[in-house]
Order: structure tokens, then C-alpha cells, then sequence
């Protein structure tokens, strides 16, 4: 036997075998809006949602920034939705798809 053979039914790995790849692990995600504002620049808001965490909400640029858990979020959500309702029709601006992003 040289010194490169193997016994038999040794486990060979190829030379130049790609390694496996890593499990997915699923990426957090951004959603964004800007809100216009009628002195301003727009408003930034952007939702956070990172697995197994809190969502991150941040309104204007760093200035007002909470955490919630799924639960609040919900909640925040019944209740920002019946009171926006209660002051009229949405405006055009607000009609937009929001795509998730990963950065």
C-alpha cells in the first residue's frame, strides 16, 4: 500500500466538493414609508422584524423609536387604525404596496 491508498471502505471526501451550505436562516426585514409633512421633509417610519424578537418601530429620523412585542404591535395596530379612521378618508399617498426589505 502507498502512502495516498486508503483501506478499503474508508469514507473518501472529493478533493475540491463544494461545502454544504449553511442552513437558511431567515433575514430580518424593513418596512418603510415616508410620510409627507406639510413644512418639512418627509417623515421616515419604518417597522423592524427581526425572528424570535420584538418589532422595532422608528418614526422620523431616530428620533422617537420603540420596541414591541408582537402583542402590543397588534394592538397598536387595532387601535391606530380606528383612530386614523375617525379622521376622514386616507390620502392618496398612503395607497402604496410596501415591499420588505432586507437592509
Amino acid at each position: 500500500m502507498t502512502d495516498h491508498e486508503q483501506p478499503e471502505g474508508t469514507p473518501v471526501r472529493m478533493p475540491y466538493a463544494d461545502e454544504p451550505d449553511p442552513p437558511a436562516v431567515e433575514p430580518r426585514r424593513f418596512y418603510r414609508l415616508r410620510a409627507p409633512h406639510v413644512e418639512k421633509a418627509s417623515v421616515p417610519v419604518t417597522v423592524r422584524v427581526t425572528p424570535d424578537a420584538d418589532l422595532y418601530l422608528a418614526v422620523g429620523s431616530g428620533r422617537r423609536r420603540m420596541y414591541l412585542t408582537p402583542n402590543e404591535a397588534w394592538a397598536l395596530w387595532r387601535c391606530l387604525s380606528e383612530a386614523v379612521a375617525s379622521t376622514g378618508e386616507p390620502p392618496e399617498w398612503i395607497r402604496v404596496h410596501i415591499t420588505p426589505t432586507t437592509r
